[in-house]
């Protein structure tokens, strides 16, 4: 029988390595997620009347806190605790938006079968194919997605299921589109009944301290510093040919560009957000490459919320899969989008960007199986 997995034991190593700091608000967060490991792992019981307790007895976890406390590497450290191919539980980590993608196309496709109650099916198939659920970044923008999250979490939980996910926003303050947020009140009552809600409040944001000082790979302002600064970064990464052209197909949408060294993908930021791209468009960018320039980066105006949800999208999407990024903008990253509609979201793509340009990123835990399909070895 092999040992149980000690979270502490792993956190410590990474302190020890010097890729952390010790932090009492992590480590006690930490025990919390080693209480829901425990009970995951705990034997099957048995008795007369039931062959196995249901899995996912452990209670849920909802965690949350500000950009670059720690959430996402104590939840890698959580996910990596559980084995690959435990005989009683499946896992999957998946970001929430790339999720929520997911629940939508499913449930059309079971309207057109005729399924009588299509959410319904929908949480008995997902608990059948994962016992352990974990979110990255779980929020609520949308006021058309109210009723189908009570309904589906409600499901997943009667089935069973185990749910960890992190976000920056306590549950109460969980919906950000600002209109009918009354219809949001049952699925924040069912977070806080079915899940223990605990804050990560470490004071500091380590990927903001990692990486503020080490800004090799944004440059600003915009004109000729920047456009050189450009050709040397290429040159650095071992460009010596020019740029070819290819494109990728995602659900019939065609999104030419430059692509360097077959791993190294040229955008202007336009292209990328001024366009009418999503996160399947850029899933598939992430997969494809190693190494994403962006150029001519803007100070977004109030009216340009739509190009900065893009952006916030697509640098989810960069970072989950630790894809290189380069960029030259207008401001510094911390003006790019200042306020309107989603600044407090853009708070974490301002940490995230500043954290990619660090030494560590891309170092840290790797432990997300959906985005390993087809990894390739980055160039850093």
């Amino acid at each position: 029988m092999s040992p149980r997995p000690n979270l502490n034991k792993s956190y410590q190593q990474l302190v020890i390595e010097g890729r952390i700091q010790n932090d009492a608000a992590q480590q006690k967060l930490l025990s919390l997620l080693q209480e829901v490991l425990d009970n995951l792992l705990a034997p099957q019981k048995k008795s007369f009347f039931k062959k196995v307790k249901p899995v996912g007895k452990a209670k849920s976890l909802y965690i949350y806190g500000n950009v670059g406390r720690g959430k996402s590497m104590l939840m890698d450290l959580f996910f990596a605790g559980v084995p690959e191919h435990h005989k009683h539980i499946k896992k999957r980590r998946v970001h929430f938006h790339a999720f929520m993608q997911e629940v939508h196309s499913r449930i059309h496709k079971l309207r057109q079968e005729k399924a009588d109650d299509p959410v319904a099916v929908l949480a008995s198939e997902i608990a059948k194919e994962t016992q352990l659920l974990c979110f990255d970044e779980l929020q609520a923008t949308d006021v058309a997605d109210a009723t189908l999250l009570y309904r589906l979490f409600e499901g997943l939980f009667v089935c069973g299921v185990c749910v960890v996910s992190t976000s920056n926003r306590p549950p109460a303050a969980l919906y950000t589109g600002g209109v009918q947020a009354e219809r949001f009140i049952e699925f924040i009552r069912l977070i806080e009944e079915k899940m223990t809600v605990a804050a990560l409040s470490s004071p500091d944001d380590y990927r903001y301290q990692q990486g503020r000082n080490q800004m090799e790979y944004y440059c600003y302002p915009l004109g000729y510093d920047a456009d050189d600064f450009v050709a040397k970064t290429l040159k650095k990464l071992g460009v010596k040919e020019n740029y070819h052209t290819e494109t990728l197909i995602v659900h019939g949408r065609q999104i030419a560009f430059k692509a360097y060294n077959k791993k190294i993908g040229y955008f202007t930021f336009n292209e990328l957000c001024a366009e009418m791209l999503g996160a399947a468009d850029y899933l598939a960018l992430a997969r494809r490459l190693d190494v994403v320039i962006i150029t001519n980066i803007p100070k977004l105006k109030l009216e340009q919320r739509n190009e900065a949800k893009r952006f916030v999208t697509l640098i989810d999407t960069l970072y989950e899969h630790k894809v290189r990024l380069i960029c030259t903008a207008e401001v510094t990253v911390e003006e790019v989008y200042e306020e309107g509609d989603g600044a407090f979201e853009f708070k974490r793509t301002v940490s995230r960007l500043v954290e990619m340009q660090s030494e560590n990123y891309g170092k840290t835990i790797n432990c997300h199986p959906e985005h390993s399909e087809g990894s390739l070895q980055k160039i850093t």
